[in-house]
């Protein structure tokens, strides 16, 4: 499996590696909690380079999650969803993260909104090789293609995620003998509404997307 490289020249670092991460709480995320299907997935994705477009531009405006009573997880709120695509925030306090998975058979790109992120990359064993992601940074993601995240920064870190088709269920993975993934569980995506979180209106022309058949 590849992943593909970051918009910045910057050299990873290895000083998240070394974060004990707290217990995984995802209730709070998308792939937190069970829900029934919603319909079948669509069929077409979009380019990668009209993802990063959408990832960019709703990036500039957005602020953390606000904090949910009760959750010390990652907070989530979807902002978009479309037929081809759909958008999710996400702020992750500091020590949280999330393990190892895939997002099933969706286009992704992930752009670091504020604060610093630690990547551990698919085919290593936690926390031996990754990659920093800092502000304005983002990373692409093919189909069933695997990472895991982890905050271990010192503060909270807010990430943008755009998936085409949109992102419907997730699958942990662990790692057989040699340091591969195994796929473990998956997880279905909980349905929600889409939020906006900003008042700006729209921009007077939309990017061009080019849509790509599977």
């Amino acid at each position: 499996m590849s992943i593909a490289p970051l918009t910045t020249d910057r050299p990873a670092t290895s000083a998240a590696a070394e974060v004990t991460q707290r217990p995984v709480d995802r209730s709070a995320h998308p792939a937190g909690r069970d829900h029934p299907s919603t319909g079948p997935r669509p069929t077409g994705s979009m380019s990668v380079a009209a993802l990063r477009a959408i990832a960019a531009g709703l990036a500039r405006v957005q602020q953390p999650v606000p904090p949910e009573p009760g959750a010390d997880g990652p907070r989530s709120v979807r902002l978009l969803s479309t037929v081809f695509y759909d958008v999710w925030l996400i702020t992750w306090p500091d020590g949280t993260g999330l393990e190892p998975h895939d997002h099933g058979d969706t286009c992704s790109v992930m752009y670091v909104v504020d604060g610093e992120v630690h990547e551990d990359l698919a085919g290593s064993t936690a926390g031996s090789t990754g990659r920093t992601l800092r502000r304005s940074d983002s990373t692409t993601g093919g189909p069933f293609e695997v990472h895991g995240l982890r905050n271990g920064s010192g503060a909270e870190v807010t990430t943008l995620h755009v998936y085409s088709p949109p992102l419907m269920d997730v699958t942990f993975h662990g790692h057989d003998g040699g340091g591969d993934p195994v796929p473990l569980r998956s997880t279905p995506v909980v349905a929600r509404p889409a939020v906006a979180t900003s008042p700006e209106t729209a921009p007077p022309r939309a990017p061009h997307l080019t849509l790509v058949d599977r």
